[in-house]
């Protein structure tokens, strides 16, 4: 299931009011909430007069305007409730352009994804260790898990607790150990809210040594092969050169006696 996250813009004003009666006090609470997936943010509005509420504004009301809560505040016209109706929806605005750019920066600062990687241990035993990392993530929050054909290796598996990196981001572990020559049947799983995706990992093992050397030797004997063709055609067309040399003059060759 996906995670809905709900976002709250919160705000108060307070005013101090001197009457013959002694001081008073007047407050508006205002409050704009984003809920992913309807629509436009809710935005309310309240006023208090001590402690009783005297106004109220609701965005999602089927008009928006501002409405009196209090008996002594329906004797205002409506040049007064027109009045505090735009009031409560330039604050609404205000209040949406504020939440869209928190969300906004929640959004880039929210995750960094895990780079994951699985290492192969031998043990004296004879099988192997394979151990999933999962490095450089934020938050904290994060799930590996083994598999083998599909099915979670849940009692089998040790896990580490999450730690620190020093760099602001976190790191984790979980290893199983497998019979020699099945580490392919083994896949590892990490879930983080930073991936688009879970990452499905396996181990790789490197290149055969025994296919480099053989890589190795057709190299050294290809180049032994040109070598050799060189040093061929040198001593060839040395050899013609000194045939056709020039006798003593007025010869035209010398002979054996």
């Amino acid at each position: 299931m996906a995670q809905r996250t709900l976002f709250l813009l919160l705000a108060a004003a307070l005013t101090m009011i001197e009457t013959r009666a002694g001081p008073h006090s007047m407050r508006y609470f205002e409050t704009a909430v984003f809920r992913p997936g309807l629509g436009e943010p809710r935005f309310i509005s309240v006023g208090y007069v001590d402690n009783t509420q005297f106004v109220s504004f609701d965005s999602d009301a089927e008009n928006p305007r501002s409405e009196p809560r209090a008996p002594w505040m329906e004797q205002e016209g409506p040049e007064y409730w027109e009045r505090e109706t735009q009031i409560a929806k330039d604050n609404e605005q205000s209040f949406g352009w504020s939440l869209r750019n928190l969300i906004h920066y929640y959004n880039q600062s929210k995750g960094d994804p895990p780079k994951a990687h699985v290492t192969h241990h031998p043990r004296p035993a004879g099988d192997v260790t394979l151990r999933c990392w999962a490095l450089g993530f934020y938050p904290a929050d994060i799930t590996l898990t083994w598999q083998l054909n599909g099915e979670e290796l849940t009692q089998d598996m040790e896990l580490v607790e999450t730690r620190p990196a020093g760099d602001g981001t976190f790191q984790k572990w979980a290893a199983v150990v497998v019979p020699l020559g099945k580490e392919q049947n083994y896949t590892c799983h990490v879930y983080h809210e930073g991936l688009p995706e879970p990452l499905t990992l396996r181990w790789e093992p490197p290149p055969s040594t025994g296919s480099n050397m053989v890589n190795i030797a057709v190299l050294v004997v290809l180049g032994a092969v040109i070598i050799i063709e060189a040093m061929v055609a040198f001593v060839l067309k040395s050899s013609r050169k000194i045939a056709i040399l020039p006798g003593p003059a007025g010869t035209k060759g010398s002979s054996a006696s």
